[in-house]
């Protein structure tokens, strides 16, 4: 019997917020968003041949979604499920339920949840192998606290008793087209809420939008614990934090 330790296999996170944890209760819906992928190169690369085919520059964001470049973003959602080995994993919390505290707190708040996406994230296929993860994470949108590796390293390390996060690196989303499409599918998934709690107004484009990744995933709509399967025995996960 091999009782040597478990192969390695390393995997790649794209991370992303939506909202404000300390805003008031005209901003409900905060979420984190993670993208993780087992082959970077190959999302990259189709992220990047979609723009040159469509001559389309700009960076995605979901809040940039119009009837003009409609198209180009359902392409992006399609790139999403035609790659292989890329999961999505969605940490929401909706204000109503779950009181983040002052605003002198809300940067300790956002390590704990950032540390619950990723630390959730790792290992979900319950492989053979072991994963370790390296994220990529927005800049303009991560906890400014200068321990905020570290913090959300220690505490993935308890959970899963080893080194599973390898670091994180914080970058501007400009410049890593990955880290975007997380964005998209974040920005997707907390829409359908706001629509459903009466929080947003059902822009056409948006709508359209999520009504083409929701029949790319198979439901007619996204709610709170959700995990969808996705071909190659990916998944998409939606979870709500704490929901009493």
């Amino acid at each position: 019997m091999d009782t040597g330790p478990k192969p390695r296999s390393h995997v790649f996170g794209f991370m992303d917020e939506t909202g404000l944890l300390h805003s008031p209760k005209t901003d409900r819906i905060f979420a984190l968003g993670l993208l993780v992928s087992q082959n970077p190169r190959e999302l990259h690369r189709a992220i990047i041949t979609l723009k040159n085919k469509r001559t389309y520059y700009r960076e995605f964001k979901f809040s940039d979604v119009t009837e003009n470049n409609l198209p180009v973003y359902k392409d992006l959602i399609d790139v999403f499920f035609d790659c292989t080995n890329n999961r999505f994993h969605l940490l929401l919390v909706d204000k109503k339920y779950h009181q983040i505290g002052k605003d002198q707190k809300h940067h300790a708040a956002y390590n704990r949840l950032a540390a619950k996406l990723i630390a959730g994230s790792i290992d979900y296929k319950r492989s053979r192998a072991s994963e370790y993860i390296t994220v990529l994470a927005d800049d303009v949108s991560t906890s400014k606290d200068d321990r905020f590796e570290k913090i959300v390293r220690d505490t993935v390390k308890k959970l899963h008793r080893r080194n599973a996060l390898f670091g994180i690196c914080r970058l501007e989303s400009h410049a890593v087209s990955e880290v975007q499409m997380t964005d998209v599918l974040l920005g997707l998934v907390a829409y359908s809420f706001k629509l459903r709690l009466r929080l947003a107004k059902g822009a056409s484009a948006k709508v359209k939008l999520l009504k083409h990744l929701q029949a790319k995933l198979g439901v007619d709509e996204l709610s709170h614990h959700q995990v969808i399967k996705l071909a190659r025995g990916e998944v998409f996960e939606v979870i709500e934090h704490n929901k009493k």
